[in-house]
């Protein structure tokens, strides 16, 4: 499985709206402009509301406290929009962290926010690293044995994690934490 990243991330997100041209919002992505942006946030304001949606458009939007969101969208510059345009037609390869977490929200890219994303790789190879899928789960004390020699001790052990530290040599210490 390839790690994901910031990296991938842009690039996954560009790639499904290469392949879909703003899926349910390819009439105003297909070849996007200022004002297309503009009018497929307006759109979809109360549409699309998944958990981390607001937090994405108030991040680009930087909306006031109480403020209008439906006003204050109306009331932005093409000009913020064009980083977007730009990165979609392939003018830039990049664009800000707020520019492209508005892209996913806009075609509906998940999972999205980023931090989102990277979870979902933390969280399956924590499954692969654990057992294989078939395997029975089994708890921390029946699945880890561990011998302790006098160059070798378990510091910290909890149903979460283990930490061990090993003295090869009077200079060299090496600590391993395994997290469960």
């Amino acid at each position: 499985m390839k790690r994901k990243t910031s990296v991938t991330y842009r690039e996954e997100i560009l790639e499904k709206y290469k392949i879909e041209k703003g899926g349910e919002m390819s009439s105003y992505l297909l070849k996007p402009t200022r004002k297309q942006i503009k009018e497929a946030c307006i759109w979809l304001l109360n549409r699309r509301k998944e958990p981390y949606d607001e937090s994405i458009l108030n991040r680009f939007f930087k909306f006031e406290d109480g403020e209008n969101k439906l006003y204050a969208i109306e009331r932005v510059k093409g000009d913020k929009f064009k980083p977007i345009v730009n990165f979609l037609n392939g003018d830039t390869k990049s664009t800000t962290p707020a520019n492209l977490e508005l892209i996913a929200w806009l075609i509906d890219f998940k999972p999205r926010p980023l931090s989102i994303y990277l979870r979902t790789t933390q969280l399956q190879e924590a499954k692969t690293a654990v057992a294989p899928p078939d395997a029975p789960l089994l708890s921390l004390k029946d699945e880890f044995d561990i011998v302790e020699t006098p160059e070798t001790r378990v510091v910290q052990r909890n149903d979460k994690s283990i930490t061990i530290i090993s003295q090869i040599n009077p200079s060299l210490k090496i600590t391993t934490i395994v997290s469960l």
